[in-house]
C-alpha cells in the first residue's frame, strides 16, 4: 500500500502518485483561493461583489470587488497581528453579512485556516468544532435574534485554551472583557502584511459535517480540492465572467453551500452575490424581482417555498438557474419551476467532503432532469454492492465517488479517514443510488435512511418524490420505525398547504393511481404544521424519528 502524504501535520487520503496524476493532468494547477479575489478585483474593480439584505431593515450594506480586496487586506493583517499565522484555524459564526466574504478572504491571506459555524448552533454544537479544529479566533455577533451569542463565545473560551480572541461585529453594549475586540478596534490592529508564503497544496478550509450521528468531523479541503470544484462545476453549468450572474443567498455562509457559492464560486465568476441574512420566502422573491437575480443554489425546501409566493415568469424574467443539492429533489419540482417561472431546475447531489461532484445541466437534456444528473468530469461515481464489488448498470447500492475534488480526510481523525475511504481512494458517500448505462445517477436514500420491510427495501427517495405531487402536501419525509413482524414499517411525514386535510387512505388511492407498488406504501401518516429543518434546508429525520420513538 502507498504511504499517505501528511499535510499540516494531518493524515490524508493523498499518495505521491495520486498527487502527481491530479498536477500532470492539470487539475490541480497551483492557483490559490486568494487569487480569486485579486483578480476579481483587477478585472470588475468597481463592479458590486455583494449586497446584503436585512429581513428585517432591508439593505444594509454594499461592497464592490476593489473595497471587498482592500477590507480582506485588512482582515489579512489583523490576524496576523493577533497572531494568527500558518495553519492557525480561524472560525466564522455570523448570520449572512457583507463582512463574511471579507473575512475568509483575510483568513485565506494570513495563511489561516477558514471554519464555518452555522449561527444557529447551541453551544454543544459549537464547543466540538472549535475544540476539534483548536480554533485560535472566533468571529460573533454579539447577539443573533434569540441567542445570546458573545456570552456563549465568552463560555467556551473559558473551556477552551486554543480560544485566544474573540471578535465582535454589529455593535455591543457593556464593556468587553479581556480577549474580545469589536469590529472597529480589531480592523484597528492592521498593521504591516502578513509574511507568510500561501501555497495551493496547504490546508485552508475545514467543512465540519452537521453531526446527526454523532460528533461533527472536518473535512479537510485545500486551495486545490477547491478550486477545480469552482472550474469544473462552473465550466458544467455554463458559469462565466462573460455572462452576467447574479445568485440569490439565502442558505447560511456558514455552511458549506453558502461558501462555495455565494463566496467563492461568486469570485470566481465575478458575480454579484444578494445575501439574505434568514431565510424568508416572501422577502427572497421580492429581492429575485427587485435584483434581476439570475440564480440560486441551495436545497429543494428554499426552491419549493418559492413556489408557494407570487413570483412568477413575468416578475422575475432574468430568474433562470436553480441548482438543488443538499437534499432528495423531488421529480416534479422541475417542471414546476419550469411552468411557474421560467427556471431551469437542476437536480444536483453533493456534500461537504465533495462538493458537487454530481449535477445535472442545461444543455444534458430533460431526461437528466429525472435523475440526479451525471458526474461531473473529472470527478467519478460507482455504485457498489456491501463488499464493495462494483454493480452493474441499473442496480442500486451504494455510491462512491473520487477525484481531485475530494477532501483530504478528517481533520485529527485518521480512523474516520481509514474508514471512509477504500484501497483506490473511493469515498463512500453514505447514499444508496443506481447508475445507468448513460452514466445518469439516481439517487435512492441514504444508506442510514433506507427502510427494509420485510426483507425488501423501500425506495424512500422515490415515494417520497410522488407523494410530494399530492395537491395537499406542502412537505414530506418518510421514516422506519419498527415493527415485530415484518422488521420495519414507514411513516410519512407531511406538512400541508393552508386548508388542507388528508388521510392515509387518501394518500394511499393517490400513490396507487401513480403506479406506486402496494408494497411501497407508508403504513402510518403524521401530519405537522412543519417539518424540522436546518438552516441549509435539509429534513432532519433523526428528529422524526425520535417523535415516533417517543410516540
Amino acid at each position: 500500500m502507498a504511504t499517505k502524504i501528511m499535510i499540516s501535520a494531518q493524515q490524508t487520503r493523498l499518495d505521491r502518485e495520486t498527487v502527481e496524476e491530479y498536477r500532470g493532468n492539470g487539475w490541480w494547477a497551483g492557483a490559490t483561493l486568494g487569487g480569486l479575489l485579486t483578480d476579481a478585483a483587477q478585472r470588475f474593480g468597481d463592479r458590486v461583489a455583494v449586497r446584503q439584505y436585512s429581513v428585517s431593515d432591508g439593505l444594509r450594506a454594499e461592497v464592490s470587488y476593489a473595497e471587498l480586496k482592500q477590507r480582506s487586506d485588512v482582515v489579512a493583517s489583523a490576524l496576523t497581528s493577533l497572531g494568527v499565522g500558518q495553519g492557525d484555524v480561524v472560525a466564522v459564526m455570523l448570520p449572512n453579512w457583507a463582512e463574511y466574504a471579507e473575512l475568509i478572504f483575510g483568513i485565506l491571506d494570513a495563511g489561516g485556516i477558514y471554519t464555518g459555524v452555522p449561527i444557529a448552533y447551541g453551544p454543544h454544537e459549537v464547543a466540538a468544532i472549535l475544540r476539534r479544529s483548536k480554533a485560535k479566533v472566533l468571529v460573533v455577533p454579539e447577539r443573533w435574534r434569540k441567542n445570546d451569542t458573545l456570552r456563549m463565545a465568552r463560555t467556551l473560551r473559558a473551556e477552551l485554551p486554543s480560544l485566544r480572541t474573540v471578535v465582535v461585529l454589529g455593535g455591543h453594549e457593556g464593556t468587553l472583557e479581556g480577549g474580545e475586540l469589536d469590529w472597529p478596534d480589531f480592523r484597528g490592529l492592521a498593521g504591516a502584511e502578513p509574511d507568510v508564503t500561501v501555497s495551493a497544496n496547504d490546508l485552508c478550509y475545514l467543512g465540519f459535517t452537521s453531526g446527526t450521528s454523532g460528533e461533527p468531523k472536518g473535512a479537510m479541503h485545500t486551495h486545490e480540492t477547491l478550486m477545480i470544484g469552482l472550474t469544473t462545476e462552473a465550466r458544467h453549468l455554463g458559469l462565466s465572467a462573460d455572462k452576467p450572474f447574479k445568485q440569490l443567498v439565502g442558505s447560511p455562509v456558514g455552511h458549506h453551500t453558502g461558501f462555495h457559492w455565494g463566496v467563492l464560486m461568486n469570485a470566481f465568476v465575478g458575480g454579484t452575490a444578494v445575501y439574505l441574512d434568514r431565510w424568508d420566502p416572501g422577502f427572497a422573491a421580492s429581492l429575485i424581482e427587485q435584483e434581476a437575480v439570475t440564480g440560486m443554489f441551495a436545497a429543494p425546501t428554499f426552491f419549493q417555498d418559492l413556489l408557494r409566493t407570487p413570483l412568477s415568469k413575468d416578475s422575475a424574467p432574468a430568474f433562470d438557474l436553480a441548482v438543488l443539492a443538499g437534499a432528495p429533489v423531488p421529480r416534479q419540482l422541475a417542471q414546476d419551476g419550469r411552468d411557474r417561472l421560467g427556471v431551469y431546475v437542476c437536480p444536483a447531489w453533493g456534500m461537504t467532503e465533495v462538493g458537487i461532484c454530481i449535477s445535472a445541466a442545461p444543455d444534458l437534456g430533460e431526461r437528466v432532469q429525472a435523475t440526479d444528473g451525471v458526474a461531473v468530469p473529472p470527478s467519478e461515481a460507482r455504485v457498489v454492492d456491501r463488499e464493495g464489488r462494483p454493480l452493474p448498470s441499473g442496480e442500486v447500492g451504494h455510491l462512491q465517488v473520487r477525484g481531485p475534488h475530494t477532501f483530504l480526510g478528517y481533520y485529527d481523525r485518521p480512523d474516520a479517514t481509514a474508514e471512509a475511504f477504500d484501497a483506490e481512494g473511493w469515498f463512500s458517500t453514505g447514499d444508496n443510488a443506481s447508475i445507468d448505462d448513460q452514466g445518469l445517477v439516481s439517487l435512492t436514500g441514504r444508506t442510514r435512511d433506507i427502510i427494509i420491510r420485510g426483507g425488501e427495501n423501500i425506495p424512500v427517495t422515490a415515494v417520497e418524490s410522488v407523494v410530494f405531487t399530492h395537491p395537499a402536501v406542502e412537505h414530506v419525509a418518510i421514516v422506519g420505525y419498527p415493527d415485530e413482524r415484518l422488521g420495519e414499517r414507514a411513516c410519512a411525514f407531511v406538512s400541508l398547504h393552508a386548508g388542507e386535510t388528508l388521510t392515509l387512505p387518501e394518500i394511499h388511492e393517490f400513490l396507487i393511481g401513480r403506479g406506486l407498488s402496494k408494497h411501497y406504501l407508508p403504513e402510518r401518516l403524521e401530519i405537522l404544521d412543519e417539518l424540522p429543518i436546518t438552516l441549509s434546508g435539509k429534513i432532519q429525520k433523526f428528529k422524526l424519528r425520535e417523535l415516533l420513538a417517543n410516540a
